[in-house]
């Protein structure tokens, strides 16, 4: 009987065997078959230094491995190959890439489809690529680094566009502003004639006629003093029917110039020009709301770019985690064809491979929308050739941990951000508001003065009255009337101080309170947002720190997923382990090597919200701002 027994455990362990090197037979055969089938051609981007490909795939101990194939770790493995790196420095790259894609791209994707026995499975219908196959697929694909996203979308994002034009309306403020001491230049020129009744008894004729024509030219103006001048010169030439008119007709001319300056209010020149300063102070502010804006459009394009990047990532975890499940139920139904396992075993494998195939989907419909919302932010509309084809993002998910001077980083952030300053300079607004109005408390006392020449000359007429005739002296053409006036022998002039207040002047005492409350106000809204400011970049360089400590410890959990996954499997294969703890750490395996993904693109985007804390978002870009004039 203990014969019996140890010829049947013999029997059975002889049996393990045979189902052992069977598979690994399966496995050698299948790896020539696809050595024949693939020609490995030189690679173009195998030189490169840094490991930034996004297509990196992690296969496990158990899966087939490519002869010369490398699997790239962007991240961390420094001797891998660049594929975005190489296809976007030159169009040539792109080509030879298009060329070697049966090839070297095959080398790296990962097959999303089923074997053709597992046509029960709904994932066999469904055609899933990467950016790298569909590159290959659709030679019109967009091949898109993080720069070039940031210069199209600057370029063609409409709220940036319009934007730009409140930049442009302030300026042209500026000019109207300027208008207000411009020279007002006047031409009257008119005719007329009035007839008139007299009544003297001794009028002849008892009715006067008069024509009159009149040719004006003025010339007035404010000065930046807040006084204001007006230089007029008047003609005028007068025919009447008075028979005891000297001169018939008659020219007269007069050159006047008065001037009114203010001594209290309204005096000054920094009072006169407070729209002129207001209005420079409100092309400054548009331009730091210009700027605020930018810095968040390149911010959303960053942060919606590495959320395509990491979905990308996420899918090749999600396919490697799909064929892990696959060959685990491979392994389980020819174990459960000799025996060793009950049918039943089968029914988890299935289930897990259906809720990964589940995933795969939610992976690619991620894709899909990330994608989506990087069009949307370049401006590209859908329904284009470019709308139509996929986008590859060729930058590369590095990270360089730096370290952050909190003191430096906070005066950085003082001076840079535009929406500080622009409060500053509104606050500068304010400040001139203010000493405005209470310039306007004061009594109004102005210096009035006009100085005057006149000059006359017509056609002289001998007048008899009575016994007594006579004749003007002035006779002459309109040029007497002119030489008389330059003569300055004829003139007049007049200087005086005009007085004004209103009693109770309430108008101006509540504008001036309500004036030193905006500021006030505004004073209490700066100081507000320098706390703001400094808890954005406390917070924000805190979470570098321990995003670049989340790095190493998925990093971590990663490699023990991978040990933990592997010891599993070699229990499992001695029969020491169930299908469910395989999937289970196969499952864990995947989930660590999303964190990992997770971690790194939380890091990038946290140092985003760091950049765009201390408005150094630009700069490190290397983008400058500037707008075209619309003539």
């Amino acid at each position: 009987m203990f014969l019996l027994i140890k010829l049947t455990i013999l029997f059975f362990i002889l049996a393990i065997n045979t189902l052992t090197v069977s598979a690994e037979d399966i496995s050698k055969v299948s790896e020539e078959t696809f050595k024949d089938k693939v020609e490995i051609l030189p690679s173009p981007i195998k030189d490169l230094i840094k490991p930034k490909s996004l297509m990196s795939t992690e296969l496990s101990e158990s899966a087939a491995k490519v002869p010369n194939t490398k699997f790239l770790d962007p991240f961390f493995k420094k001797n891998n190959s660049d594929i975005s790196s190489s296809i976007s420095n030159s169009a040539s790259s792109k080509k030879e890439l298009l060329e070697n894609s049966t090839n070297t791209i095959n080398t790296i994707l990962v097959d999303a489809s089923l074997d053709k026995k597992d046509s029960d499975s709904s994932i066999s219908k469904i055609e899933l690529f990467t950016p790298i196959d569909s590159l290959k697929k659709h030679p019109s694909s967009i091949v898109l680094s993080l720069k070039d996203a940031i210069i199209r979308t600057l370029s063609n994002n409409v709220s940036i566009a319009v934007e730009s034009f409140n930049s442009k309306v302030k300026k042209k403020n500026i000019i109207e502003s300027l208008s207000e001491f411009d020279a007002t230049l006047g031409l009257e020129l008119s005719t007329g004639r009035k007839t008139q009744q007299l009544a003297s008894a001794f009028s002849s004729p008892n009715r006067m006629e008069n024509d009159n024509d009149n040719w004006d030219l003025s010339l007035s103006q404010k000065l930046v003093t807040g006084a204001d001048y007006q230089f007029d010169f008047t003609n005028n030439r007068n025919k009447t029917n008075s028979k005891t008119a000297g001169l018939n007709p008659s020219y007269s001319s007069e050159f006047q110039l008065s001037l009114t300056q203010p001594l209290l209010k309204n005096f000054g020149v920094d009072l006169n020009k407070r729209n002129i300063h207001i209005a420079n102070n409100d092309v400054d502010i548009s331009d730091y709301e210009f700027k605020t804006k930018a810095i968040d459009v390149v911010s959303n394009v960053e942060n919606t770019y590495w959320d395509f990047v990491f979905s990308l990532r996420d899918l090749e975890v999600k396919q490697k985690s799909l064929e892990r499940a696959k060959d685990l139920q491979k392994q389980v139904k020819a174990q459960v064809l000799v025996g060793i396992m009950a049918p039943i075993e089968t029914l988890q494998a299935e289930s897990e491979v259906a809720s990964r195939e589940e995933f795969l989907l939610t992976a690619q419909d991620s894709i899909d929308d990330n994608q989506d919302k990087l069009k949307n932010i370049l401006n590209i509309d859908f329904s284009s050739s470019e709308g139509l084809s996929p986008i590859y993002p060729s930058s590369q998910a590095d990270v360089l941990v730096e370290d952050v001077d909190f003191n430096e980083t906070l005066k950085m952030a003082l001076a840079n951000r535009p929406d500080y300053l622009a409060k500053k300079k509104d606050l500068e607004n304010k400040d001139i508001l203010v000493k405005y109005q209470e310039n306007q408390i004061y009594p109004s006392v102005d210096l009035v003065g006009s100085l005057g020449i006149n000059g006359l000359s017509g056609e002289a007429i001998t007048v008899t009255s009575g016994t007594f005739q006579g004749r003007s002296e002035y006779g002459g053409s309109y040029g007497n009337s002119l030489t008389n006036a330059l003569s300055t022998k004829y003139y007049d002039w007049e200087f005086g101080v005009k007085f004004s207040y209103p009693l109770g002047n309430r108008s101006a005492k509540s504008k001036l309170s309500a004036s030193r409350m905006e500021k006030a106000q505004l004073i209490l809204s700066i100081k507000d947002l320098e706390k703001k400011i400094i808890l954005e970049v406390r917070e924000s360089a805190r979470q570098l720190k321990t995003d670049s400590k989340r790095i190493k410890a998925a990093t971590v959990a990663k490699k023990l997923s991978e040990e933990k996954l592997k010891a599993e499997e070699k229990k499992f294969e001695v029969g020491l382990s169930t299908s469910f703890n395989v999937l289970k750490f196969q499952e864990d395996l995947a989930k660590a090597q999303s964190n990992e993904i997770k971690t790194i693109i939380d890091y990038k985007q946290s140092r985003i919200r760091f950049r765009k804390s201390t408005a150094s978002t630009l700069k490190h870009h290397d983008v400058t701002l500037t707008t075209k004039e619309i003539t």
